[in-house]
């Protein structure tokens, strides 16, 4: 007849990288920054988001669930909102913050959580080993988002505010603005890192990157 007859076929594939994803990826979670913004044409002031990263769980005690996340991810917050794997969103307290480490951590109710993530040893991690870097790049609709490089190196020292420096870990795992917060993994499907595109922005304005340069593959993390 000169018709080609097809059949579909369906491959089951399982590497450490999909075991890892499946290890992790509920335990990251989308980090929403609300703001009271002044709004002029109606003459009061709203509630309003002002931006969206990404969160790691990584303990859950006494009913409730803790999170950590960037600084700037929560900057200036008036409310914080946490963003679930099922598309609910919650309400968090801030437990506590640091700026000069980029770091936040965050509570909400316990029974909105089933996965916690594991953390590694961040000081054991070897240059050249896989890394996989899990968050939500360029917002929600991008959640939970997996990239994959090497450990491009285990420190770099950046200074982040006059004169305070941060060791990091460098990544050419891609890490994008709704990343920042979110989770650098080993291929045990551990924690080593939690990614900060605020570091690499501190990075080129101190002198690592020429201003204005394009950077690809030159990404950092926050050493747990």
């Amino acid at each position: 007849s000169g018709e080609a007859e097809f059949q579909q076929t369906s491959v089951e594939v399982t590497s450490d990288i999909t075991e890892v994803v499946e290890k992790v990826s509920d335990a990251i979670v989308g980090v929403i920054n609300i703001q009271q913004i002044n709004n002029f044409s109606r003459q009061d002031m709203q509630n309003m988001e002002q931006g969206t990263g990404s969160g790691v769980v990584f303990e859950k005690k006494n009913g409730k669930a803790y999170i950590v996340t960037n600084y700037h991810v929560i900057e200036r917050a008036k409310e914080v909102e946490i963003a679930l794997g099922n598309g609910e969103r919650v309400k968090a307290e801030l437990v506590g913050a640091d700026a000069l480490t980029d770091l936040a951590v965050l509570s909400i109710d316990g029974k909105h959580v089933s996965t916690v993530a594991e953390f590694g040893n961040s000081d054991a991690i070897k240059t050249g080993e896989p890394a996989i870097a899990i968050g939500n790049p360029l917002g929600l609709d991008f959640s939970n988002t997996v990239t994959m490089g090497i450990i491009s190196a285990k420190e770099r020292s950046i200074e982040v505010q006059n004169g305070w420096e941060l060791n990091v870990i460098q990544t050419d795992a891609a890490i994008n603005p709704g990343n920042s917060g979110g989770a650098l993994v080993n291929i045990a499907g551990q924690v080593i890192g939690i990614n900060s595109l605020k570091i690499a922005q501190y990075g080129m304005q101190s002198g690592l990157l020429a201003s204005g340069t394009p950077v690809e593959g030159m990404g950092f993390a926050i050493p747990i």
